[in-house]
């Protein structure tokens, strides 16, 4: 038997994803491992972006981040990350599912050089790199 209702569920999410500017695509997105990341930070270039909530980062949290910003707060917040438009931006949440939405956002807004952390920080850890504990306090000014 035919179900008209079968298909309504994913050509709502899709019509949502599209409405809200981000793409579907993750082809854009440059992810690296947690080897990869951390090659990257100990260079010293990147602009070390957690997008967990304060909870999350003051329970664990890679040292030297630049900056927490929610990924719920992000849209009205990205104002904040201006001067590091072009330069090179590395993305951390818990798992990597919210930073490839802000990796997304933040082309979007015409960030360029964005990566994102594949795994997270649980895969960070997994990898017995080192995290710190702590509210988050601005290492680096722009």
């Amino acid at each position: 038997m035919y179900d008209p209702f079968r298909w309504t569920i994913p050509a709502t999410l899709m019509v949502a994803v599209q409405a809200c500017g981000i793409s579907a695509s993750d082809a854009d997105l440059k992810r690296v491992s947690p080897e990869q990341a951390k090659v990257i930070i100990e260079g010293g270039k990147p602009f070390l972006l957690d997008v967990r909530t304060e909870a999350e980062h003051t329970d664990r949290h890679i040292p030297g981040t630049d900056a927490l910003i929610p990924l719920q707060e992000l849209s009205r917040r990205i104002h904040e990350l201006e001067h590091w438009k072009g330069k090179p931006i590395l993305l951390y949440c818990r798992s990597g599912n919210r930073t490839q939405l802000a990796a997304k956002l933040l082309h979007k807004h015409g960030f360029t050089d964005v990566t994102d952390l594949k795994g997270g920080i649980q895969e960070w850890m997994s990898k017995g790199y080192a995290t710190a504990t702590g509210p988050f306090v601005p290492l680096k000014a722009p």
